[in-house]
């Protein structure tokens, strides 16, 4: 397997030295040109990712009520948003709320985490139970049954699908793993089949009472996890909600300090499908566990992907991020500040700042209602506006509204 994966990785990295401007090449791989949209950066526009803003206020009542920080999943018909305690599903036209997905917890059905991982073939959330299981639930909140999964040592930390296999990801956050590993490939009953291992530098081998400090710094929608140890030395890592995705019957699979993103097979391949082009500004892999300078540097932590383009987000020094914009038809890259979000030049409303996409090609954020209520007052204007006629009976105390761009 790790001939494999040196292969592809090999030709992605020759192919991104020899063309850093985006271009198809040999009809095979894309290179972003990220180098150099940053050294032009522009205004970024909600039309340069779609042309149709629809804005789905979400019901509000006692039984869903949605927490801070909340994150969501567009499916085809449902909006699932996952707050610290739960998952709450809500219809996509109208925003009424239908049902909780479980709860996080310690009884049988309980889970760990409420990131689930999303199974189009079977219509079921996994979400993960530590130490060594996935809780299956439908979009209906019916329990379905649990998956134990081989760990070798430890369970993955996000999970995708591919055919009828489950593909995890592990992220090694923490760098405890005695393994290299970057995937696992799992039967549906949860048995390891085959690992790919990481390109990443191998961590030396830490323990929980070896770290000194832990540091978690913002990066956009990711985060930078800056860990020192009690010998002096520190480490980087990267989490990211993006690491493994269903694009286009492809699986998808970008590793954190890596600038190429590749498909996934069920015999345990790694193809290259593109690469972030970031030149001189490229981050090098070991600045994962040794003090390498990252001043100066660009490295892709964000990537969501549609069929007409590709927003992503980069890690200035490893401290700020960078939004961008390819445009898988023109071939070209475009790039600006994360703190400006996008410009709506299409209904004039708040900033977007796209947090999740879905397989039909929306881009989705969720906006604080009483941010809303703001925008209104201050611009009593936009209330004419038939385009922002479902913001209108918003209050400030309730749920958030999604905002979908197609």
């Amino acid at each position: 397997m790790n001939k494999k994966w040196m292969y592809a990785m090999g030709a992605a990295c020759l192919l991104a030295a020899c063309r850093p401007a985006a271009e198809k090449g040999d009809g095979t791989l894309d290179v972003i040109d990220v180098a150099g949209a940053y050294e032009q950066q522009t205004e970024l526009k909600v039309s340069d990712l779609g042309q149709h803003v629809r804005y789905v206020p979400l019901e509000t009542t006692d039984s869903c009520l949605v927490g801070n920080e909340p994150k969501i999943m567009v499916l085809e018909k449902q909006l699932v948003v996952l707050t610290n305690q739960t998952a709450y599903c809500f219809d996509k036209e109208s925003g009424r709320f239908l049902n909780a997905i479980g709860h996080t917890g310690e009884d049988p059905r309980g889970y760990s985490t409420n990131e689930p991982a999303y199974n189009p073939r079977n219509g079921l959330f996994y979400f993960v139970r530590y130490p060594d299981q996935l809780q299956r639930y439908d979009a209906q909140g019916r329990y379905q049954d649990k998956v134990k999964v081989e760990t070798p040592p430890n369970l993955p930390t996000s999970f995708a699908f591919l055919d009828t296999l489950m593909v995890g990801h592990y992220n090694n956050l923490a760098q405890m793993n005695k393994h290299n590993h970057a995937l696992g490939l799992f039967t549906e009953a949860g048995l390891l089949t085959d690992t790919i291992e990481s390109t990443l530098p191998p961590m030396p081998p830490m323990e929980i009472t070896d770290i000194a400090s832990i540091s978690v710094l913002r990066l956009g929608i990711a985060q930078a996890i800056y860990t020192r140890f009690g010998d002096g030395t520190s480490s980087y890592s990267i989490a990211s909600p993006t690491t493994l995705w269903n694009y286009d019957g492809e699986l998808r699979f970008k590793d954190t300090f890596n600038d190429t993103v590749y498909n996934v097979s069920a015999a345990g391949e790694l193809t290259p499908a593109y690469v972030f082009g970031t030149g001189e500004r490229r981050l090098e892999p070991k600045a994962r566990w040794s003090d390498v300078e990252v001043k100066g540097t660009l490295l892709p932590v964000l990537v969501l992907e549609t069929p007409r383009n590709i927003f992503f987000q980069c890690a200035e020094d490893l401290r700020k991020a960078v939004n961008g914009v390819y445009d898988k038809q023109a071939g070209t890259t475009r790039m600006c500040d994360e703190e400006k979000g996008l410009t709506d030049d299409v209904n004039h409303f708040l900033p977007f700042r796209p947090s999740a996409c879905s397989a039909q090609g929306e881009y989705a954020q969720l906006v604080e209602a009483a941010d809303v209520v703001d925008f209104l007052d201050e611009n009593p204007e936009a209330k004419e506006n038939s385009a922002l006629a479902p913001l209108l009976g918003v209050g400030e105390e309730d749920n958030p509204i999604v905002v979908l761009v197609e």
